[in-house]
């Protein structure tokens, strides 16, 4: 069987089971995981699967029609799984020790403070969600202490890493993806989902379909971006709407994943960052911190970047000390 009798088979399966922009996400995924590989048909006469409980299927479907995303969906079934593997148990007899238990042995296995919390999360959102159905009478998860994250802020980019960054990107692709994610200051995965279709150049707008929590919103590209994106779709040998391909055939949607690649690898190009922590998030809070920075009120930042909270956006922005003494200069000096 040829791949793209493969890949044929499974679109024409998962077709009817998940929304077009949903399918889109998944076979990128499987073209880059599957690029480099032959394929051939194979016949076992058994496969060892091992079953999910049940309770976690019936949580991940309710996760589902509450419009989850396949990436929180994918997250949260994972970690469901390495819990119950680690404890044993069925749902119905775990207990308070059993989480401790399992989370310091997460602690003991390397993992940082910031992942053991988003375990935590999860299994207490899950317990707390057998509670509200009537599977169990108590959340074994509520008596376990929550772990205490550092408050860390990640700097944005200085406007010289910044140029930095752009001066040393070798293809149209490269240019166009740091500049798209830098004026618009989207999230990665909107970048991924992100279409030509998208994209308004007489208003220099891109509408945001499916962001965070299904959200729509529309945000804003500068005349660079026009540019940089204009050169780079021009070249390009798809028929496929994505913003962002693959550069090798058959030319599909980027996935997420890749993305966040592209910049690493774009940003270890620069010897003096190439120990610094820079992601596309990075861009994104680069942006924020620059509005802000340049006057724009944060209150139009935070429609900008799609926040819910206000709180959220005081947290990616950062204030330099010199803006502090402006701001006391300007409103409390004698």
């Amino acid at each position: 069987m040829s791949y793209e009798d493969y890949r044929a088979k499974l679109v024409s399966r998962l077709v009817d089971k998940l929304p077009t922009h949903l399918l889109t996400e998944v076979m990128s995924e499987v073209d880059m995981l599957s690029s480099g590989y032959s394929f051939e048909h194979t016949c076992t006469d058994l496969i060892t699967v091992e079953d999910i409980p049940e309770a976690v299927k019936m949580y991940m479907a309710s996760m589902a029609v509450r419009n989850c995303s396949m990436r929180t969906l994918y997250s949260y079934k994972n970690e469901l799984m390495d819990f119950f593997r680690n404890v044993r148990k069925p749902y119905n007899r775990v207990t308070a020790d059993d989480i401790r238990c399992f989370l310091f042995k997460k602690q003991t296995d390397g993992c940082g403070a910031s992942y053991r919390r988003h375990m935590q999360i999860v299994i207490n959102a899950f317990f707390g969600w057998l509670v509200n159905n009537e599977f169990l009478t108590k959340n074994p998860a509520k008596n376990v202490d929550q772990i205490k994250v550092p408050k860390r802020k990640l700097p944005p980019l200085k406007q010289i890493e910044l140029e930095q960054i752009r001066s040393v990107c070798k293809s149209d692709r490269e240019r166009a993806l740091v500049d798209f994610l830098f004026s618009t200051g989207c999230r990665v995965s909107e970048a991924a989902n992100g279409t030509i279709d998208d994209i308004d150049w007489n208003d220099h707008s891109f509408i945001i379909r499916h962001g965070k929590g299904d959200k729509e919103r529309i945000t804003y590209f500068n005349a660079e971006s026009e540019l940089s994106l204009k050169r780079y779709l021009s070249k390009r040998k798809s028929e496929d709407r994505h913003l962002f391909l693959c550069s090798r055939r058959p030319y599909n949607a980027i996935s997420l994943h890749s993305l966040e690649q592209m910049v690493k690898k774009i940003k270890n190009r620069v010897p003096e960052l190439r120990s610094k922590q820079i992601s596309p998030h990075t861009l994104r809070r680069t942006m924020g911190t620059l509005a802000v920075e340049r006057g724009c009120p944060i209150e139009k930042v935070k429609e900008l970047l799609g926040h819910e909270s206000l709180d959220t956006t005081m947290r990616y922005v950062t204030v330099s000390q010199s803006e502090i003494k402006q701001a006391h200069n300007k409103y409390l000096a004698g």
